[in-house]
């Protein structure tokens, strides 16, 4: 089964415009009209989202634990309820359960086994936004050589936990993963180009395991040194009469056995501090937003998706004024594929849907779309602005 195409277009929106200005003028149109009518979209979508935002900081106030005071989550379901219905709108998509467990099973960039402590939370919710490929480094041939490799990521990633209470733990003696005071209240955690693979290395309460391959580099020295000491002297370990064997042979025996032992302690405590701190690093550079930090960024997100579904509906129905429903769907998907790289899903009826709206757009008796020009685009877009607050 093939996975769906994404419907979120992981270009900022400032590039898109760059891109369809360029067009208008490899088309022979002016473009200093569309700019102005980006500017109203982009304002009229900004003060649509300002009541939806104000709503949510409201809801989410009592239980931010970024608050002063102890978080309160009476209110969570119908704050939940309201960010969700925000998410789907904003064209999110809840990791599935079958993904994360094959992010629990694999590991992409970092080569560690990371056990989460699902049952340590009363919430768990996990949002991705839109797919890219992002490049890594490689190291091989004992780190003397490095390769360059294409890595599968969500460009964004929401995660919304809550933690249970300190009785639960109590009652469970896990009090040694207890969060105290800082694990209050709903958590929300906004991340960029986080790896399919490794979705588990944001969840802030992990145990970090060894791969049973990496278990295998690490102690097969040992296992087989062990081996050549053992075929060697087993003899002499096993109470046999020692004949000329020197006291010298045990001493070194003994001091090979030590060493083999000092250095695998040494190789598996090396290699789990490199891991935490590749983990931690990437985390910092990772994370974008938290708690109402996050709300906001999301809301800004949601904005910037409305209005490059919109302006791209206008200007290629503007351009070349021949357009279906189906044949502009199709034209901007591959407009988007040419320009850059993504395969996507275009919302034309959410696009068009938007210029009906605002009273842009036309549709024929044979499913002709037409737009206004941008003159009187401009002229519709202002007075609606004018008419917001029109007290």
């Amino acid at each position: 089964m093939s996975e769906a195409r994404q419907q979120y277009i992981p270009v900022s929106r400032a590039k898109v415009k760059s891109e369809i200005f360029q067009f208008l003028e490899l088309e022979g149109h002016s473009n200093s009209e569309l700019k102005q009518i980006s500017t109203l979209l982009e304002a009229l979508w900004h003060h649509s989202s300002h009541s939806g935002l104000e709503k949510m900081k409201e809801l989410y106030e009592d239980m931010d634990p970024d608050q002063i005071g102890v978080p309160v989550l009476l209110g969570k379901d119908e704050f939940l309820k309201t960010f969700t219905e925000m998410l789907h709108d904003g064209n999110w998509e809840e990791i599935s359960d079958d993904e994360l467990q094959v992010a629990l099973e694999g590991e992409d960039v970092f080569p560690i086994s990371l056990d989460v402590r699902f049952d340590e939370l009363e919430t768990m919710y996990l949002y991705k936004l839109g797919k890219v490929i992002i490049e890594d480094k490689r190291k091989k041939w004992f780190g003397l050589v490095q390769e360059s490799v294409e890595i599968y990521a969500y460009d964004r990633v929401i995660q919304i936990i809550e933690f249970k209470d300190e009785r639960w733990y109590q009652e469970n003696k896990k009090m040694k993963y207890y969060q105290g005071d800082s694990g209050q209240g709903l958590h929300i955690r906004l991340f960029k180009n986080i790896p399919t693979l490794d979705v588990e290395t944001i969840f802030p309460n992990t145990s970090p395991s060894m791969r049973n391959l990496d278990k295998i580099k690490i102690f097969a020295p040992l296992i087989g040194g062990l081996a050549t000491i053992l075929s060697k002297y087993g003899p002499l370990l096993l109470g046999a009469d020692a004949g000329d064997t020197d006291s010298s042979v045990v001493i070194g025996l003994l001091t090979a056995l030590g060493t083999y032992m000092l250095k695998t302690y040494l190789s598996y405590q090396k290699t789990r501090e490199n891991y935490q701190t590749q983990v931690s690093k990437d985390m910092y550079f990772k994370g974008q937003a938290n708690n109402a930090a996050a709300i906001n960024m999301v809301v800004d997100l949601s904005e910037e998706q409305e209005v490059k579904e919109a302006l791209l509906a206008y200007a290629f129905i503007l351009v070349e004024d021949n357009h279906s429903e189906e044949s502009l769907d199709e034209r901007i998907e591959s407009w988007l594929e040419n320009k850059f790289g993504y395969d996507i899903d275009f919302e034309v009826d959410d696009a068009l849907g938007k210029l009906e709206d605002l009273r842009l757009l036309s549709r024929d008796k044979n499913g002709k779309l037409s737009v206004v020009g941008t003159s009187e685009a401009l002229s519709i877009l202002d007075d609606r602005w004018d008419k917001i607050y029109d007290y």
